[in-house]
């Protein structure tokens, strides 16, 4: 029977070192969907980001799960780490709107990265103190490092014109495996509380690219009402998160950790395209309509994805029914008074403060309210 390792395991120094590297490659990613043509972003600045994100932060969530189940502070593991953080940096680089300039160059460094990964895996799997279940899981992942690694660098050789399509295709099949490979596996297992706290510092650094975006509006020309609003904003959502993830998850549930990690993408999607929505509903030139509409679906995508989070909390601070249709109603009312005044910035930013707020607040009610209930409030006014 598939057990939960919930002795909480200390991130290590290493992995706070290796999550730097992600900061830079967070922001490339966030570059590409940070100018307008003729007021909207195009399909293909759509794509680009989608498809960079997806790559840099399943990497990272590969070498993370590693980490998470088998990794040790060991020289073989740091060297790895090292060589894919020189990798990553490398890939970062070539992400830019002129991709295809680059693009077996960034096939290649891809390749690397998972071959990389893979030997991690293989290595594990001879290791003579790895059990048979664990052998289980291992074997699992390492079809997916190897799969993904045989089709990039066969992309690598391929014409770009063709290439394009296997490497998406590649990149979408492993993807999902994880998920199909651990739906009905009792063997998989993960340390929660260390997975939770290495996500939540994925999220920070999200939060961080958010920070550097407002940091435009903190300036003697530019300080304004809107500056006040934006950071009510960031606060709201910060708070959202972190008392979902940091208070109410349960860290002792039998969980697998597949959802838990699937649902934080939409999260990072959701922050970062908040990020860019900022400068962009100021920007007399953009459609306004459009970035309204942009800024709340990535919100909608942030907020559907904390809450869909709710099954796995405590027994105490799980979400009824009428919580999850509050949260909606909010959601929807605010949605719809914005799209009516999309040509009114101080307005459709307004609607998203008060919004913000309203989520944070009923989820903070009913927070405190379960918490006095069933246990002890884990926070003091002073």
């Amino acid at each position: 029977m598939m057990t939960n390792l919930i002795k909480h395991k200390r991130v290590e120094f290493s992995e706070l070192f290796y999550d730097l590297v992600l900061v830079f490659a967070i922001s490339k990613t966030t570059a590409l969907i940070h100018h307008l043509h003729n007021g909207i972003l195009t399909w293909s600045s759509l794509f680009d980001f989608f498809m960079s994100l997806l790559v840099l932060v399943n990497s990272w969530m590969i070498q993370t799960v590693y980490t998470n189940r088998y990794g040790k502070n060991s020289l073989f593991n740091i060297v790895i780490m090292f060589i894919n953080m020189s990798l990553l940096l490398f890939i970062s680089n070539m992400i830019g709107h002129d991709w295809h300039l680059y693009f077996h160059s960034f096939c290649w460094a891809v390749g690397t990265l998972t071959l990389t990964l893979f030997f991690q895996y293989l290595v594990e799997y001879y290791r003579k103190s790895t059990d048979t279940v664990d052998r289980k899981s291992i074997k699992g992942f390492l079809w997916m490092t190897g799969l993904r690694t045989f089709g990039v660098y066969l992309v690598a050789l391929l014409p770009i014109n063709l290439g394009i399509y296997v490497f998406v295709l590649s990149i979408l099949l492993t993807f999902i495996m994880p998920i199909t490979m651990t739906r009905k596996a009792k063997y998989f297992q993960v340390n929660l509380p260390h997975l939770i706290e290495r996500i939540s510092l994925l999220v920070i650094i999200t939060f961080g690219e958010m920070i550097m975006g407002l940091a435009n509006f903190f300036t003697i020309e530019n300080f304004s009402i809107y500056s006040l609003l934006y950071f009510i904003i960031m606060l709201s959502l910060f708070f959202f998160y972190f008392g979902q993830f940091d208070h109410a998850i349960d860290e002792t549930s039998n969980q697998k950790g597949i959802f838990l990690i699937y649902s934080h993408y939409p999260i990072f999607i959701g922050l970062i395209m908040m990020t860019v929505s900022m400068s962009f509903l100021l920007n007399p030139e953009a459609n306004h309509l459009f970035v309204t509409s942009f800024f709340y679906i990535g919100l909608g995508l942030f907020q559907a994805a904390v809450l869909a989070n709710g099954p796995y909390n405590k027994h105490y601070l799980r979400f009824s029914k009428r919580f999850y249709f509050i949260q909606a109603a909010l959601y929807l009312t605010a949605l719809i008074l914005s799209l009516i005044f999309a040509s009114n910035p101080m307005k459709v930013v307004s609607i998203a403060t008060i919004l913000t707020l309203a989520i944070e607040i009923h989820f903070a009610y009913f927070y405190i309210k379960q918490t006095k209930k069933f246990s002890t409030v884990g926070w003091e006014l002073f």
